[in-house]
């Protein structure tokens, strides 16, 4: 028997804001890559139903945000160690 705990399951939501995963999740795997990861909502309840990759890996993917300042980053990242354990 292991002493490892059980993993916490958490909802799609949790990706979105004000966890900052999502950001997190964007910035470091997949806006480098070309990508971006999308959590797609239902337009009635807000409610995340599933998500999908946008981009197709030839250029760096960029959006508004890109040049965030430093203290949105702080922001951003606070939020995220809010949300790890």
């Amino acid at each position: 028997m292991s002493d490892t705990p059980a993993p916490i399951v958490r909802p799609f939501e949790d990706l979105l804001d004000p966890t900052g995963l999502l950001w997190l999740i964007n910035t470091s795997v997949f806006h480098p890559r070309g990508y971006a990861l999308v959590i797609d909502r239902d337009e009635a309840t807000g409610h995340a139903t599933g998500w999908y990759l946008m981009g197709d890996g030839k250029e760096r993917w960029s959006y508004a945000e890109d040049g965030i300042a430093v203290g949105m980053l702080d922001a951003r990242f606070q939020a995220v160690r809010r949300t790890l354990p």
